[in-house]
């Protein structure tokens, strides 16, 4: 059985267009649920939701009287699952009548933890918009186009789509609810790989997604997100990483952000440039928390070292880093069509 969790916020616009493909792909009936978890909507998306598919007791509602943000929807979607395989999706995707069928072959695989599917653009349904995604040992990500139509290792699964199995999620928990978006997926599928799992990119599960449909098309739209982005992107690399590997990654990663932050003042980017530094500064409002999590993760979910898992890593490149930045300026999405330089 899979459980379709789709989380919403003010997205009746999308759940109008999409909804139905989550609730008809092409799977038997009786092995399907359909969860919307609704972060507290005020467009009418759950009227819509209620009017639509009152006679279908396959779709599930969850009512947030606020937006509780994404990693804790997921988890209240999670809770109530009934499911073997876990697949979550935005509410701005589209999703082919086949994706659910392909994810769950691979899935059979138990070496295998966390999946994402090909997302392509839905303006001509062959851009492709998020494909093979790693990280460096410093958290940072990048973006590679797929060769072949077969399925590859991958850092993470980008929090857009991605699908798991129920007995991976009892061993690497919940998604991470300190992070009220941002940095979930890297950590959810970084703790997937440090209990020995495999994280896979699947070319033939296809999805169709609104690039900013829900959030702003680009880091330079997302005002408000740069705070959480670096709050939470220092915290994955506390919780997930050895201790000799986080004394080697923090200097370079606050270099990194000052850097940043630094040069979005001289652009004139104020309100991002502000974030980014307070988001440092949670880091070290939080830090005894944060600490906690990092034992949590340390003594009950790794399994492997970072030597074992650092062929799924992408080398730190700083040139790639600008040209993202860059890209992102521009409003372009940044993704390489060449082979990904990873040892396996």
């Amino acid at each position: 059985m899979v459980s379709t969790i789709v989380v919403n916020y003010n997205g009746k616009t999308w759940l109008e267009k999409f909804l139905d493909s989550a609730v008809k792909p092409s799977y038997p009936k009786n092995r399907l649920e359909v969860i919307v978890v609704d972060n507290g909507s005020n467009d009418g998306s759950v009227e819509y939701i209620k009017r639509t598919y009152k006679k279908n007791p396959a779709v599930k509602i969850i009512e947030n009287v606020e937006n509780v943000g994404y990693a804790n929807a997921v988890n209240r979607g999670l809770a109530i699952a009934e499911g073997q395989i876990f697949f979550v999706v935005s509410n701005d995707v589209e999703i082919h009548p086949q994706c659910i069928k392909q994810i769950v072959e691979v899935l059979s695989d138990p070496s295998i933890g966390i999946v994402q599917p090909n997302i392509k653009s839905i303006s001509d349904r062959k851009t492709l918009d998020s494909g093979l995604n790693y990280l460096d040992m410093f958290g940072f990500s990048y973006g590679y186009a797929p060769l072949t139509d077969q399925p590859k290792e991958i850092t993470f699964a980008e929090g857009i789509c991605w699908a798991t199995r129920r007995d991976v999620i009892e061993n690497i928990g919940y998604m991470e609810e300190y992070y009220f978006m941002e940095y979930d997926d890297q950590d959810l599928c970084w703790r997937a790989l440090l209990a020995g799992y495999r994280n896979m990119f699947v070319p033939r599960a296809i999805v169709y997604h609104v690039r900013g449909g829900t959030q702003g098309k680009t880091f330079f739209d997302r005002t408000k997100n740069a705070q959480w982005y670096v709050t939470n992107h220092i915290t994955t690399l506390i919780k997930n990483l050895e201790l000799k590997n986080l004394l080697k990654a923090i200097p370079v990663v606050l270099t990194i952000e000052i850097g940043k932050a630094t040069y979005l003042t001289i652009k004139g980017r104020w309100k991002l440039a502000s974030n980014t530094l307070r988001g440092l500064f949670i880091v070290l409002r939080d830090i005894r928390l944060i600490l906690k999590k990092r034992r949590e993760v340390q003594t009950k979910i790794r399994k492997v070292s970072d030597h074992e898992i650092v062929k799924y890593f992408h080398p730190f490149n700083l040139r790639l880093l600008y040209s993202f930045i860059s890209s992102q300026k521009a409003g372009k999405r940044f993704i390489l069509k060449t082979k990904p330089p990873l040892n396996f």
